[in-house]
């Protein structure tokens, strides 16, 4: 990690990305998270410059410090549980979808199985021992990195996927030529900060801001088949919403 042109401490940067990942359900909360020595490797600084971070992050009961067992991710079960989705248009997404896929050239990072991030396993309802097929992609614009796609597919949906395919269509647009049916989309926007993968392929430094946008596909069986987390460079994105009042119905405030 590199401190010559930020004025932010190091621990305090560690303790930034470190904090985004554990509100975003990046570690299991049965598992530790990586060591002091691992952590140090990860973010290249010094063993004190993570404990610092560490220090922090226990301060404020994200985490929970045990001798001998590790640093575990505190239960934020309660939290998650404020969230609510939003209803939309699905027809509107995919057209916004395919203007998006127009605008901008692909580059596929990667196409392989495994096992997801717990909080999109949770999210899809299967086991965090689940083969899904993941893939990665950066989207360009204007010859720069534009967004950081994530994808997680259940094997059925995912299973043939081609690199060659992905570097020239949209996802949305593949999914459906496996013969899923989108029926509902859960959509979800959240401000966090670039760990070391998202900096890296989006030529941003480490805890630069992000615009993360994760989508939950559903069949009409109301099975999530398909997830996906979409970094945005803060400085090119923007999400914008026009509300209208339905005709007939007026608007009013209770006075309490």
């Amino acid at each position: 990690m590199d401190n010559a042109s930020s004025p932010t401490p190091l621990y305090y940067r560690v303790y930034a990305v470190m904090r985004e990942r554990i509100i975003r359900g990046y570690y299991r909360s049965d598992m530790p998270i990586p060591s002091e020595a691992e952590l140090a490797e990860t973010f290249s600084v010094s063993r004190i410059t993570i404990r610092k971070a560490m220090e922090m992050l226990t301060k404020e009961h994200l985490v929970t410090r045990s001798r001998g067992r590790g640093t575990f991710v505190s239960d934020r079960s309660k939290e998650n549980q404020l969230n609510r989705a939003v209803v939309s248009n699905v027809d509107g997404l995919l057209t916004y979808l395919n203007t998006v896929g127009e605008s901008t050239r692909l580059k596929v990072i990667s196409l392989d199985t495994g096992e997801a991030p717990p909080r999109i396993c949770a999210s899809m309802n299967v086991s965090p021992q689940a083969e899904l097929v993941r893939s990665a992609r950066v989207r360009a614009l204007d010859g720069r990195p534009y967004s950081l796609s994530i994808a997680y597919l259940l094997p059925e949906v995912g299973g043939m996927l081609k690199r060659k395919d992905l570097a020239t269509t949209n996802m949305i647009d593949l999914v459906q030529q496996s013969g899923a049916v989108v029926e509902k989309v859960e959509q979800t926007l959240t401000a966090t900060l670039a760990d070391d993968y998202a900096a890296r392929h989006l030529e941003i430094p480490v805890g630069a801001p992000l615009m993360l946008v994760t989508r939950l596909f559903f069949d009409a069986q109301g099975k999530a088949f398909y997830a996906a987390e979409i970094f945005y460079c803060a400085d090119r994105y923007e999400y914008r919403v026009s509300l209208t009042r339905e005709n007939g119905k007026d608007f009013s405030v209770d006075k309490h």
